[in-house]
């Protein structure tokens, strides 16, 4: 609304009837009461001074405040299509092959929808693949491969093309959609009179964020995903960031909706859309369920794991952190705490764990410098080190946030959760807490912020990280500091589930122990030696361990390993 974005904006304002009254136009050099905009939802406004009108979107707009809070680490800003004429060879070669007929007849596809959706066969790397366009908008965007028997089944798709939801069209025609996992199985509702029937494109496990954004307006969404452990997980993943209010769980008495119809038809699948519930109420279950997660946990050995950072002596002491988790870093300036939560980052997303940096100090530019610095081990960015990053930050799961915009601590939380949902983030680091807070009652805001964050982590069942500023200490730097030390501990304290302080000792002395004479000047002014302790664990004991602080190249290492000693080595030489 046009009131809550005057107040964000800090802007002095007063009422006048429908309409508020600013001192000083937003887009001029005017500093009196010539400003005005509607209160209403279009937020209608114009200048008496410079004469510009609009409205509420056009006015963010030229004040630069539409740009997204929350991106993707890379954006591709093209995208390949695949060629028509191979998808019109493939498609013309199936009616040849005898084997490919057979498979999809076995499977209950007619040869009506075989040219509806221009099913091919490709022969590929010595074998045969069925060929399966994404088309939207009569445009074709995408093909997807399958190989056929007697190959191992495998998937493949055209490599650079978009990723789109199979029949995606049908999402502007009706109120509510039938989402199946695959296209095979979109088709066999397609066939049966089902045209709300839309088919995911990456399997179970994958929901892109454009689909997201392209249900949006969607009133109910059944979920016919397969019924096996792999696709009921997948529904509720899918289910959780589209929204458990208006997704319904379709549970068939068979894998999934090909074989139902092998054997069924269209009013007995009609029955269990009719019989379909929503998914369960997020953070309440049943003692049974409970009993059910430890005992899947206990079986897998997922319970010991949890999120690790790429340090196995870091590891032992955190213990792993897992769903819902709060934990809390903290640690004088400088130190490299902003270091520490991105290198854990780095190594998550490289084993394909999508994960969000929120950062208020430093932009996202500034923040992928030192991830590819840490990445290729350097101290120098050059066009060559950016030209392999690019390829490699292409495939990974990094999402940067970054705002000095956010007039409330909601507004924030909102957009975080809000990217959570759209990205399918399972790790996030907030950076910092303290900037975000700085109300007159700060102490109140502080202890609402982070039990904000304890239950966004929760409702996300997600571990976040969250970075803390320490309060200006009087006594010497060089002690280690504690708990209390962090600025407002008590309302930090309280709802983290674990505290990391990270401490390294200053180099530099008292002036009157310089001595110019044999003085040598010296890159860093604290010890590159850390000191790890996790303060205040919720589940285990804690502990301290060591890292090595190599600050030229933004990243951490072992204190054990050869590397550190040989760069420790090397700064004792030259001191």
């Amino acid at each position: 609304m046009p009131a809550n974005y005057v107040r964000s904006k800090g802007w002095e304002h007063r009422n006048r009837g429908d309409q508020l009254n600013l001192k000083g136009c937003p887009l001029c050099s005017d500093a009196n009461w010539h400003f005005y905009i509607s209160k209403e939802e279009g937020g209608a406004w114009d200048c008496k001074k410079c004469q510009a009108k609009g409205n509420l979107f056009q006015l963010k707009k030229q004040l630069g405040d539409l740009e997204e809070a929350v991106h993707p680490a890379s954006r591709k800003l093209t995208w390949v299509k695949p060629k028509p004429e191979d998808i019109g060879e493939y498609h013309a070669a199936i009616f040849s092959d005898y084997d490919a007929l057979q498979y999809l007849n076995a499977r209950g596809i007619t040869t009506d929808s075989i040219r509806r959706f221009k099913l091919g066969v490709k022969a590929h790397k010595g074998k045969r693949w069925l060929s399966i366009p994404h088309g939207r908008g009569g445009n074709w965007l995408n093909i997807k491969y399958r190989s056929l028997p007697p190959a191992e089944k495998a998937f493949e798709r055209e490599q650079g093309c978009r990723s789109v939801l199979f029949n995606g069209d049908a999402i502007d025609k009706h109120e509510s959609i039938i989402l199946t996992e695959g296209e095979l199985d979109n088709i066999t509702l397609l066939q049966h009179g089902f045209e709300n029937a839309v088919g995911t494109t990456g399997g179970a496990g994958s929901f892109d964020a454009d689909w997201v954004v392209k249900l949006e307006k969607t009133k109910k969404i059944y979920l016919c995903f397969d019924a096996d452990e792999a696709g009921q997980k997948g529904a509720v993943t899918v289910a959780k960031r589209l929204g458990y209010n208006r997704c319904f769980n379709v549970v068939l008495p068979v894998k999934d909706a090909n074989d139902f119809f092998l054997k069924h038809n269209a009013d007995d699948f009609r029955r269990y859309l009719a019989a379909a519930k929503q998914f369960s109420l997020p953070g309440v279950i049943s003692a049974r369920d409970a009993l059910d997660l430890l005992h899947g946990e206990l079986a897998s050995g997922s319970e010991k794991a949890g999120i690790l950072t790429p340090w196995q002596n870091v590891n032992r002491i955190i213990s792993g952190w897992r769903p819902g988790d709060l934990i809390v870093v903290t640690a004088l300036p400088k130190t490299g705490k902003t270091t520490f939560c991105l290198e854990i980052t780095r190594s998550l997303i490289l084993q394909g764990i999508p994960s969000l940096f929120f950062c208020l100090e430093m932009r996202p530019e500034r923040l992928i410098r030192k991830f590819i610095q840490a990445q290729y081990q350097i101290d120098n960015l050059t066009l060559t080190h950016m030209q392999s990053a690019r390829m490699l930050l292409e495939s990974l799961p990094l999402y940067f946030g970054h705002s000095y915009r956010f007039g409330k601590v909601e507004d924030l939380m909102q957009t975080i959760g809000e990217a959570i949902n759209r990205y399918g983030i399972k790790f996030a680091v907030f950076d910092n807490l303290h900037l975000l807070c700085r109300s007159e009652k700060v102490n109140e805001q502080l202890s609402q912020t982070v039990l904000g964050f304890k239950l966004l982590a929760e409702e996300a069942e997600i571990p976040i990280v969250v970075i803390a500023q320490p309060r200006k200490r009087d006594n010497n730097a060089s002690e280690i500091m504690s708990a209390e030390d962090v600025r407002y501990s008590s309302a930090v304290h309280s709802d983290c589930d674990q505290m990391i302080i990270l401490h390294r000792n200053r180099k530099a002395s008292k002036a009157k122990d310089i001595d110019r004479s044999t003085f040598v000047a010296q890159e860093e002014s604290m010890d590159p030696i850390t000191l790890v302790r996790v303060e205040a664990h919720r589940y285990g004991p804690g502990g301290e361990t060591l890292l090595y602080y190599i600050g030229s190249q933004s990243r951490f290492a072992p204190v054990e390993t050869r590397e550190s000693m040989r760069v420790i080595g090397k700064n004792r030489a030259s001191n």
